[in-house]
């Protein structure tokens, strides 16, 4: 007794639509070419019946093909087959079509569709259809019939013995996916690639069709399928996230990142936190192949043990309902981490003797994973509370980083832990690891993080200090996150941190135009750096003068002092190459430089007759002048530097 099909939700958009979009990225060099493959939708009222009141339909198309799927109207087959006539003349086998189980989010259609079946190159179809017992009158029924087309990639040599823990995957341009067809029906729907906060279980299917096709058939199915899923169905994509093929090829199916949790459509209901592998074949009377299975083995181990989940163990879900789920929405079920499309679906999938391989993949993904648990980024996780810690679920894998460390992503993509040997295991995120990315991250001159991200003294900040450069990245909302390393960092340090009166900085550190100095802006004034100096401060007023007459490149050169107070008490001062900046609160701020600041200091700097600088130097008759508070020096080549009294 077969089981009731059951209607899936697909968007209701034309047949066969195509969006015209802009071109996707150009592939690496020796990519082989997408391959937009061709589909035909025909109503089975065009076709001529045989035998038995027309209980079976034949379809002679104009142009061959190699895949057939069905839609309907109105309630689903309780038994819908299709049988297909090759090249050569001779029909083939007939072969059950499921419901289609995929899309459990966004808009509903209005049509119901089975899965596709690989059928080889075909020239004819025939269909029969039945509910309650009763052939499906042909208005009700529509053939869709896909040609993949061929591609020089087509036919790639099988990968055996693969124990690397990242298994060799063909990528989607390898088989030759035309992208446009994806980003065109996300810029039609207004949507994009969606992903799941993270994985917990994996999903183990079959698709449908014969089990002789060759390796250079392989590419051409999981063509036929995308462009089934996206454009028939209007699902944008390749529902499954990989597809397996009986030589133990890897195909990369739904865009987005194998190594993140990318949503997929492949089991109404139970797509969010799963990934959906599926193996090319239908496997009710025959069984995977050895190869088959040890590539969804591998595949799998890669994807829990980097993603911290135990192959063995169970996982609690909420059916989000709709497709051919076999529990209504907000029902929650408890799933081995392993489990087949049927413990969820109404579904013979992945077939019965691929259902009953389920314990020897749970058992073969075991003895990949290893010893997964040792991870000190696993250990790092579980110590913080895994799942229900502060870093949730993994995002994006585990992998390999630089100089051997590791590196896990968590948190929807908001927070990262990156480990070494020598640092441990620290959690960096937001805005200060994009700043952190884009100085090169572990690999640049920060190196790893040192310290987790923590919140400063004054409530206002958040920082990670580093192992490299002695560097740290500090945040806040208002000034964004700035790197800040080296001298310029101990300077700061010296001067308060945060507390300081230059208070968060607003730059990362940067090179002068002169290519001689560094330095770092902050709120409230800038720290400027020299071989010749070291690391000055400069801020208020002493510093909006300097900038006035042209920074470092002005007539004072380079700080040499941080500001200082004055031993009267009354004013601020910072020393300069070739000169200073005075201030108090009723002059201002002023330059004063060369032979005029020499006769000031020889009289007694601001403790003089003359008082405070109330002017910067200007040009005289013949020579230069500043005024002061109470008095003025001026210079000619004739008389020198010479003081006088108001």
């Amino acid at each position: 007794m077969r089981p009731r099909l059951i209607t899936a939700a697909v968007i209701a958009l034309p047949l066969g639509l195509v969006p015209v979009v802009s071109a996707a990225s150009a592939p690496p060099p020796g990519t082989p070419a997408a391959v937009k493959p061709v589909i035909e939708s025909v109503p089975l009222t065009a076709a001529r019946g045989l035998t038995r009141a027309a209980e079976v339909r034949e379809l002679t198309p104009e142009e061959p093909f190699a895949m057939a799927a069905v839609r309907w109207a109105g309630p689903a087959p309780d038994m819908l087959e299709i049988q297909a006539r090759d090249t050569g003349g001779s029909w083939g086998e007939w072969i059950e079509l499921e419901a289609v189980d995929g899309l459990d989010k966004g808009q509903r259609g209005r049509s119901a569709a089975s899965e596709p079946a690989w059928v080889g190159d075909s020239t004819a179809l025939r269909v029969r259809a039945e509910r309650d017992g009763t052939t499906v009158p042909a208005r009700s029924l529509t053939a869709v019939l896909i040609d993949p087309g061929t591609s020089s990639g087509d036919g790639i040599a099988p990968k055996a013995g693969v124990t690397t823990p990242r298994p060799t995957i063909v990528s989607r341009a390898a088989w030759g996916a035309d992208e446009s067809i994806r980003t065109g029906c996300f810029q039609q729907q207004g949507i994009g690639v969606e992903y799941s906060p993270t994985v917990k279980a994996a999903t183990i299917h079959h698709t449908a069709g014969e089990n002789d096709y060759t390796a250079a058939d392989s590419a051409r199915i999981v063509r036929g399928i995308y462009a089934y899923h996206a454009q028939t169905l209007q699902w944008c994509d390749v529902g499954y996230n990989v597809l397996v093929d009986k030589y133990g090829q890897i195909f990369e199916g739904r865009f987005g990142g194998l190594d993140r949790p990318v949503w997929g459509a492949h089991a109404g209901g139970f797509n969010k936190f799963t990934v959906g592998v599926s193996m090319l074949g239908t496997f009710t009377d025959v069984a995977p192949s050895s190869a088959q299975l040890e590539a969804v083995s591998q595949f799998v181990a890669w994807k829990l043990a980097r993603g911290y989940r135990d192959p063995n163990g169970t996982v609690t879900l909420t059916s989000g309902g709709g497709g051919t789920s076999k529990y209504p929405e907000g029902t929650e079920v408890t799933l081995p981490t392993i489990y087949g499309h049927r413990d969820v679906g109404a579904t013979e999938c992945p077939g019965e003797l691929g259902y009953q391989q389920l314990p020897s993949i749970r058992q073969r993904v075991t003895e990949l994973m290893g010893e997964w648990t040792t991870s000190p980024v696993y250990q790092r996780w579980t110590a913080d509370g895994a799942d229900s810690g502060g870093l949730g679920g993994v995002f994006r894998l585990e992998q390999g980083a630089a100089n051997g460390g590791l590196s896990t992503t968590f948190a929807s993509g908001t927070k990262s832990v990156y480990w070494s040997e020598a640092t441990g295991a620290h959690v960096i995120g937001g805005a200060i690891r994009d700043t952190w990315t884009r100085h090169g991250a572990e690999g640049g001159y920060l190196g790893y993080p040192k310290s987790d991200e923590r919140g400063t003294p004054d409530g206002v900040g958040r920082y990670n200090h580093f192992a490299g450069s002695n560097g740290s990245i500090y945040w806040t909302n208002g000034t964004g996150a700035h790197e800040i390393r080296g001298a310029i960092k101990t300077k700061w340090a010296s001067l308060g941190w945060e507390r300081s009166p230059l208070r968060y900085p607003t730059t990362d550190e940067r090179g002068t135009p002169d290519g001689t100095g560094r330095y770092n802006h902050f709120q409230r004034g800038s720290i400027y750096w020299t071989p010749s100096y070291g690391a000055r401060a400069i801020y208020g007023a002493i510093r909006a003068k300097w900038a006035q007459l042209g920074w470092e490149r002005g007539p004072l050169g380079y700080p040499k002092s941080d500001e200082h107070g004055t031993p009267d008490g009354r004013g601020r001062y910072n020393h300069f190459q070739h000169g200073s900046v005075y201030w108090t609160g009723s002059t201002g701020a002023h330059a004063i430089y060369g032979a005029i600041k020499t006769k000031w200091g020889q009289l007694g700097w601001e403790r003089s007759f003359l008082g405070y600088p109330t002017s910067d130097e200007f040009a005289v008759s013949g020579g230069r002048r500043s005024n002061f508070e109470h008095g003025y020096i001026v210079w000619k080549p004739s008389t020198g530097a010479v003081a006088r009294r108001y």
